[in-house]
């Protein structure tokens, strides 16, 4: 499969306009999920404003520790697989936040760098999505519970406005 088409850099020119923070990534990340590409902005814009390559704010270890570098991310990998991985945080553009996603990101380059990050996170929204519907799926990706259905419902909204954005 081709990631890359014709118009990919006149999109990432518009997404940056956006406030999109890896547009090209993020198009490509997405192409190759088979994940359409207003879910994967939703996705962004909820886990981390649109891309940001940071640590999330869960009451653990590395709380808001800000970029995620490699050398910080080892960091908490060593301190979470010391705990037996109980201890977990979210990591990078799509919060991978359980450890057998993290280390499935190290496996394939490394779960600091958002394009592998995006991959797996993407991969995941996709399966959860074709299986479950758009809204479940969503939903299901953050979790179960009160707080997880409201996660579906307002991904729904966010996903109807970028699609809204990228088909006028």
């Amino acid at each position: 499969m081709a990631i890359r088409r014709p118009g990919d850099l006149r999109l990432a020119r518009k997404l940056r306009a956006e406030g999109v923070v890896y547009p090209l990534t993020t198009i490509w990340e997405a192409r190759r999920a088979k994940l359409p590409l207003s879910y994967a902005l939703a996705l962004l814009e909820k886990e981390s404003g649109l891309g940001h390559n940071e640590f999330g704010h869960d009451p653990t270890i590395f709380a808001g520790a800000g970029e995620v570098t490699k050398t910080k991310y080892l960091a908490y990998r060593a301190e979470r697989r010391a705990s037996g991985n109980r201890l977990m945080q979210g990591v990078g553009p799509t919060q991978l936040t359980f450890f057998t996603y993290q280390d499935l990101a190290d496996e394939l380059g490394g779960c600091w760098r958002p394009s592998r990050n995006m991959r797996v996170g993407f991969t995941h929204l996709q399966q959860l999505t074709h299986v479950l519907g758009k809204q479940e799926g969503a939903a299901r990706f953050n979790g179960t519970g009160p707080a997880a259905e409201e996660y579906g419902r307002d991904f729904v909204q966010r996903q109807e406005r970028w699609h809204a954005f990228l088909t006028r």
